[in-house]
């Protein structure tokens, strides 16, 4: 889930990113990504921010049951590569981006069902819009980074600072 959050903050340069960025995250390359799997992961993190952008928990439920239907199939057990058994939520011959939907969109919905809805937000820091999902154990996060979690701290230190009266 990682890679959709980074696809949806760092959006693709072509079929070769996408690739490069698909395997940086460990997921195996079974198909060659090709600009029409661009165009699909295009429209997919277009659903995700109407996901991310739900204002309520059943708005987003809606949603993402919406996006199951769109992106994943009936699970099958397999070994198609030898690796031993596991579950897939895709067609055998699903193109890279069916794989790449199909693989995050369940995997959101494990995440979401099993730690709360509210797990998925836009960056608390106002110029930015990046998009997160909350992996934290107590699920408070606020921002996309570090970096934008430590640009607010400072805006908020030196904004109290400079309200504090003189020779304090």
């Amino acid at each position: 889930m990682h890679i959709v959050i980074d696809l949806l903050n760092r959006p693709p340069a072509g079929p070769g990113d996408l690739a490069a960025r698909w395997a940086e995250a460990g997921m195996p390359l079974e198909r060659a990504a090709g600009p029409d799997d661009c165009a699909m992961v295009r429209d997919y993190l277009a659903d995700w921010c109407r996901l991310i952008d739900a204002v309520t928990d059943a708005d987003r439920v809606a949603l993402l049951n919406e996006m199951l239907a769109r992106y994943a199939t009936q699970p099958t057990v397999t070994d198609h590569d030898g690796t031993g058994w596991h579950i897939h939520y895709r067609h055998d011959d699903a193109s890279f981006a069916g794989i790449l939907t199909a693989a995050t969109t369940v995997a959101a919905a494990q995440h979401l069902t099993g730690h709360g809805m509210h797990r998925l937000g836009r960056c608390a820091l106002p110029e930015c819009a990046g998009a997160y999902l909350d992996f934290s154990r107590p699920g408070r996060q606020r921002y996309c980074s570090h970096a934008c979690a430590n640009r607010d701290a400072v805006r908020r230190y030196r904004t109290s600072r400079r309200a504090r009266p003189a020779g304090r």
